[in-house]
């Protein structure tokens, strides 16, 4: 017989004395989110009570609205808050005598955006073009596939005696171009974009490298932040030397979280916009060559993928995305079966997996996030995409009351 007993951590219900002071801990802030229809974007920073307001929102609609436990969506950042939040969300149904609902969670759609591509991938493989036995790459396996890749495509480029091939090789070394092309082709993918290489407009490399200068001088003169400042230092230290455009194509090592926001986020837009103009310069000289480069590397990496079944992280958020774009009846099921979707963080959400919810996401969408949490360029997110959703919510609502640091201590960070 099935077991069907609950965790013991949430078994036993409240009595009538937690219920009430189940109540009286929602503020009104969190009391307008958790109630809030239609599109909703929530502006919550850590200790206000975002996932609190999480809980109940899912709570609601499965004990109060009748939806089933299956047709809520939650994404979530990592695997260990999808794990954390369900087990929060169990212990809530319980409380509400929903004992039947919190047994349900286990199936729930719980999970990272990765997760969800996964489950999603599993159930149409044939759909998406895939091997119904496909297992997904960690990022080590991953790695190790893209390097063996690009040697196979470098050596096919430079198997004859073009003089201009060659002159590529020998100006830019197997390893320069290796990290310039895989670091384009992540960054292009993470977008959600083709692999072309295209022209930016802007002004010149050197500009671009003085305005990012200036801007890590500001981070490493302001008082505290040491994390900040000590990353602004080694970028200093890497501009003063005599680099080419190639050493300045990839510098999201060098990308700062937290900090002052004006100089914080001139620091982040200068260093994205020398990356820019690094690319830029060199597309300029050998885009041709360098596309051709690109693709190669790109068709010697699929092939190495669909040789072990495997997948990476970004095939399952763009193979994802191709189904529900291509195949209007599954992206039609799927829109049907998920009646509410949450997406906690969503300041670390990049454009590709904002598409993603789009597609699927009816008339009840709700974000909650805090541009001051983050991670810019850490993998690839966009706080543009943060801002665009905010002005674009139907209600904007902001969680400001924390319970972990002393009101002194949150003016000094703001």
């Amino acid at each position: 017989m099935k077991n069907s007993s609950l965790p013991s951590e949430v078994k036993g219900h409240a009595g009538p004395a937690e219920n009430a002071q189940h109540f009286s801990r929602i503020n009104p802030e969190q009391r307008a989110a958790i109630e809030a229809r239609g599109h909703v974007f929530v502006s919550a920073g850590a200790g206000t009570g975002k996932t609190l307001v999480l809980v109940e929102r899912f709570a609601n609609a499965v004990c109060d609205e009748g939806l089933d436990v299956g047709s809520v969506l939650v994404i979530t950042y990592t695997e260990r808050a999808a794990g954390e939040l369900r087990g929060r969300i169990r212990r809530e149904l319980v409380d509400r005598g929903r004992d039947d609902l919190a047994r349900e969670l286990d199936g729930a759609w719980i999970s990272t955006i990765h997760g969800f591509c996964h489950r999603l991938l599993k159930t149409y493989p044939f759909a998406a073009g895939l091997d119904p036995r496909f297992r997904v790459l960690d990022d080590s396996q991953a790695r190790v596939l893209r390097g063996e890749a690009f040697e196979e495509a470098l050596g096919e480029f430079c198997a004859g005696d073009d003089p201009r091939r060659l002159r590529l090789l020998a100006t830019y070394g197997a390893g320069g171009l290796r990290r310039m092309l895989t670091g384009v082709y992540e960054t292009l993918r993470a977008a959600g974009r083709p692999l072309d290489l295209r022209l930016g407009e802007g002004p010149a490399l050197a500009q671009r490298v003085e305005a990012l200068r200036e801007a890590a001088r500001c981070l490493v003169d302001e008082e505290g932040h040491e994390e900040q400042r000590a990353q602004a230092a080694r970028m200093l230290e890497l501009l003063e030397r005599d680099r080419q455009a190639e050493d300045l194509l990839d510098l999201s090592e060098l990308a700062t979280r937290g900090g002052p926001r004006e100089r914080f986020e001139s620091y982040e837009a200068a260093r994205k916009a020398v990356e820019q103009a690094a690319l830029d310069e060199l597309a300029k000289r050998d885009r041709d060559l360098l596309q051709e480069l690109l693709e190669g590397f790109a068709r010697a990496y699929a092939g190495a993928k669909e040789r072990e079944s495997g997948v990476d992280f970004e095939d399952l958020q763009l193979n994802a995305r191709d189904l529900l774009r291509q195949h209007e009846d599954i992206k039609q099921r799927e829109a049907w079966r998920f009646r509410a979707v949450m997406v906690d963080e969503f300041q670390d959400t990049n454009r590709l997996q904002c598409d993603l919810v789009d597609l699927i996401a009816g008339d009840e969408l709700f974000f909650v996030g805090d541009e001051f949490q983050s991670i810019y360029g850490f993998r690839h997110a966009d706080v543009n995409v943060f801002r665009e959703r905010r002005g674009e919510a139907g209600s904007v609502l902001p969680l400001t009351l924390n319970y972990r640091s002393r009101p002194e201590v949150l003016a000094a960070v703001n």
